[in-house]
């Protein structure tokens, strides 16, 4: 009898076990959607993950600093691919076209984007990523260094004790290396050499934010109008005038110096090191490790050339989201996407330094408690956006800028050996270097 129970209370035991085994399978698995993201970016977003996870059940896998063009098409791709106003075309292969569900979801309206950039993020009519922060140029400036300078600016200046000395919003070119040479520091030495110490500005040398934007401001162009943007306009007027001015604030004398040459800025000057006191353009993406490092910093709008005070020419461009066209959970991702580039996603990228593309960003920003909202000068932004131009529709014009404009420019920033002093050679050879290259791909 005592045996027989053993093995009943074997059974159940074996039946109970079973249960518990079948019931666990037939729990529905977490869905997880995948993203790569840059290494800047890293925690940035991580409660804006765990939101979405609590409000959908789908957990978001991302990692960081991983080559995006490395991972499509392996294993590793992620169902949620970054993009850009620059690089979407490029791009276009992999991203799964949104149109129809943008069309089909009542929460989803193009319209309610700045114009420019969903023009930037549509080819053909068909639209491949929603965007979810801009970028656009802006004056950055450092209130301590101007602060330790507030005397001499204002009497370069003629400012009244009662008012403060940062760039106003009516800055001129002359305003901006005026401030600027004031701004720097150095020592003369013996053979009247000078050693900077601290410097007006930077001297943006690997990639195109600072120049292109005096060369637009001036009334320049990158590409000739009717060529397809496959035939450069850089050897004109504007642009040796753009390439003069750029050179001659790192390479000027000491009442015209205010910027780093090459060699200068390849040491520890930069406005994230508190040596430099203005960056003409700059990167929004920036703004979360100015405040983690601490920086008194401040925004306005840029400096017009001297005589184009109504100059525009500052460029906008948006960090984007799409969707793999290899992922298997395209409404997931959707999903995730509209909540990312929606009012929800923006409010909270706003905790970290980003500006979301909503036309009525400003206003969402101004609707935020006090204690929430940063204390720069936030209208500059959407005063700037107002004015900005996306960057040329090319497939290859980031690759152009970074290989072969700003490395040739490069040549004209430092004095010795391989360096050049004549702006029109150089812009002669770009020229010939882009053009030719452009040729050999498309006639």
């Amino acid at each position: 009898m005592k045996t027989k129970r053993l093995i009943t209370l074997f059974i159940l035991v074996l039946f109970l076990l079973g249960g518990v085994a079948i019931l666990s399978g037939c729990q529905k698995q977490t869905d997880v959607l995948k993203i790569a993201l840059d290494i800047e970016d890293q925690d940035r977003y991580d409660e804006l993950f765990a939101y979405f996870q609590e409000q959908t059940g789908i957990e978001i896998q991302a990692t960081y600093g991983q080559d995006i063009s490395k991972l499509v098409g392996t294993a590793s791709e992620p169902d949620i691919i970054k993009t850009s106003t620059v690089v979407v075309l490029s791009m276009q292969d992999s991203l799964y076209d949104l149109t129809d569900l943008i069309a089909a979801d009542q929460d989803v309206d193009p319209d309610n984007y700045i114009d420019s950039i969903m023009d930037a993020l549509t080819i053909d009519g068909r639209i491949y990523a929603l965007p979810t922060s801009i970028n656009t140029s802006l004056l950055y400036y450092n209130k301590d260094m101007f602060n330790q300078k507030a005397d001499e600016l204002r009497l370069a200046f003629g400012l009244s004790q009662d008012e403060d000395v940062y760039p106003k919003v009516d800055w001129t070119y002359g305003d901006f290396q005026k401030a600027g040479v004031i701004l720097s520091e150095f020592t003369t030495l013996p053979d009247n050499s000078r050693v900077y110490t601290k410097f007006g500005a930077e001297t943006q040398l690997n990639w195109w934010g600072e120049w292109l934007v005096y060369l637009n401001q001036l009334g320049g162009s990158f590409y000739q109008m009717g060529t397809d943007n496959h035939v450069t306009a850089i050897t004109s007027n504007e642009a040796v005038l753009a390439t003069m001015y750029f050179r001659e604030k790192s390479m000027g004398d000491e009442l015209s110096k205010f910027a780093p040459d090459a060699v200068e800025a390849a040491s520890s000057f930069s406005f994230m090191s508190g040596n430099v006191a203005m960056i003409f353009g700059g990167h929004m993406g920036d703004w979360y490790s100015y405040d983690a490092l601490g920086l008194n910093w401040d925004i306005q709008i840029l400096p017009t050339p001297d005589a184009i005070p109504d100059a525009t020419g500052g460029e906008i461009s948006s960090d984007a989201f799409g969707i793999s066209v290899r992922s298997s959970k395209i409404d997931q991702a959707f999903l995730f996407l509209k909540m990312w580039a929606g009012v929800d996603g923006a409010l909270k990228m706003y905790q970290y330094g980003k500006v979301g593309a909503l036309k009525n960003m400003q206003t969402l920003i101004e609707a935020l408690p006090i204690e929430e909202q940063k204390t720069i000068n936030i209208e500059a932004v959407f005063q700037a956006a107002a004015i900005a131009e996306t960057l040329p529709r090319e497939k290859d014009f980031s690759k152009v800028m970074r290989e072969m404009v700003m490395t040739e420019i490069y040549r004209l920033m430092y004095d010795g050996r391989g360096a050049e002093t004549d702006p029109l050679t150089v812009l002669t050879r770009i020229k010939t270097n882009v053009d030719s290259y452009y040729a050999g791909l498309y006639d």
